[in-house]
């Protein structure tokens, strides 16, 4: 995707690793042996990377080349900078793939944990894949596994009428990000400018977001089989409100749905 290729030098500087993320989803953690986790838009691999620490397989895709080869290159490094602790890691690996890619490349229960963070899911076009998404990530989770998905809460976007999100900036780079609103309700127009202060260079984009509501997303969510939705205003499990910026949501793969659709075949 030419959004995050023309950006991956700076991805990390831009979206540094979060810690908060990790030990809110070892707050889920499904313990036992052969824990596995699927990282879904792993971008250049930070999180997907800490989370073996904690899991005994982990696997981050993503459709871009460029951030899987930063996510490759920063595996060895990871690797070496902990070779003390290699038994207690987990393995990893880094593959190419997109978020409707799941039921084609991974067995039915396989994994126990599924992320999908960083507002990756409104990258998708519509609200069918949206559905189809979760249709596949439901069928690729063990029978009682979490899928935690994180987007921007487009409820306060879209009510309040918002510009954009606020700069990130540090010494090295500065990136703005504007919303220009689609005449099509579903879909809002994500502009940035990243400069890069030692060269001057200016990257600009422009990208369509699917304007992605949290009842929406709840509703599908049960509707795949999802129960005991749990959600919040951030990593830090703050209480979800029509003013958080983020709206994070996990759901349990529900064993009696699972049973039903056996049922059916």
């Amino acid at each position: 995707m030419k959004f995050y290729t023309s950006i991956a030098d700076l991805y990390d500087e831009i979206f540094p690793y979060n810690p908060p993320q990790k030990s809110f989803v070892e707050s889920f953690k499904v313990h036992g042996p052969n824990s596995t986790l699927l990282d879904v838009g792993c971008g250049t691999g930070s999180l997907t990377l800490n989370m073996a620490e904690s899991f005994e397989t982990v696997i981050g895709i993503d459709p871009d080349k460029e951030m899987l080869e930063k996510a490759n290159l920063k595996a060895m490094n990871f690797k070496a900078d902990r070779r003390n602790q290699l038994e207690e890691l987990g393995k990893w690996v880094f593959l190419q793939n997109g978020m409707l890619d799941l039921s084609t490349e991974f067995a039915p229960n396989s994994f126990n944990t599924i992320l999908c963070f960083g507002n990756t899911i409104v990258h998708l076009s519509t609200l069918e894949e949206v559905k189809e998404f979760l249709t596949q990530a439901f069928e690729v989770l063990k029978p009682g596994g979490y899928l935690m998905i994180q987007i921007i809460n487009y409820d306060r976007i879209i009510d309040q009428g918002l510009k954009g999100l606020s700069t990130l900036e540090n010494e090295n780079m500065k990136f703005e990000r504007v919303y220009k609103y689609d005449k099509d309700p579903e879909l809002i127009n994500f502009q940035t400018k990243l400069t890069v202060k030692e060269s001057g260079e200016v990257i600009e984009n422009e990208i369509p977001l699917l304007a992605l509501r949290p009842q929406q997303l709840r509703e599908m969510m049960a509707e795949s089989g999802f129960a005991n939705l749990l959600e919040f205003g951030s990593f830090k499990k703050e209480v979800f409100s029509d003013n958080s910026q983020p709206f994070v949501v996990v759901g349990k793969k529900s064993t009696v749905f699972s049973a039903q659709l056996s049922d059916k075949r």
